[in-house]
């Protein structure tokens, strides 16, 4: 018998229905159409076939400071309709970032960098609304430091 995949179902899920853009309704569709799907292996699968996906249901993209700051100011757009799923997917990257960065296997530079990640989403968790004002003052800061 073939194992599951996962990231298949999700993709023929949404080819199915001829999804190019997945919002509220859509997220909740699949979650509910493959429940053992978890929430990063749908968001992943949908981004792989070139599906945008709404805020919060995008979550936090902690790749590059650059894509932290895109995914967390557009999070904070949509705080007021979804408090709790935002803060949810924001504490699940905090602690995606903070174990990465307390790991002793993981390279120093990358290291660095999600621990300054770390500290980003903390700020986003005390006030999303003068996230973007703390953020251009940061970059500038670190800027400055170079």
């Amino acid at each position: 018998m073939p194992k599951f995949n996962k990231k298949g179902a999700v993709q023929q899920y949404a080819r199915d229905r001829h999804w190019v853009h997945v919002g509220q309704a859509e997220w909740q569709q699949a979650r509910a159409a493959i429940p053992e799907i978890s929430e990063t292996t749908l968001r992943a699968a949908l981004m792989e076939l070139g599906i945008t996906i709404d805020q919060p249901f995008a979550g936090v993209d902690t790749k590059t400071m650059a894509r932290l700051e895109e995914s967390l100011l557009a999070m904070s757009l949509v705080y007021p309709l979804h408090r709790a799923e935002c803060r949810a997917i924001v504490i699940k990257a905090k602690d995606r970032c903070r174990f990465a960065n307390l790991n002793p296997k993981t390279a120093p530079d990358k290291r660095s960098l999600k621990e300054e990640m770390v500290e980003w989403l903390l700020v986003w968790l005390g006030d999303p609304a003068m996230f973007a004002d703390w953020a251009a003052l940061r970059k500038r800061h670190l800027l400055q430091g170079q």
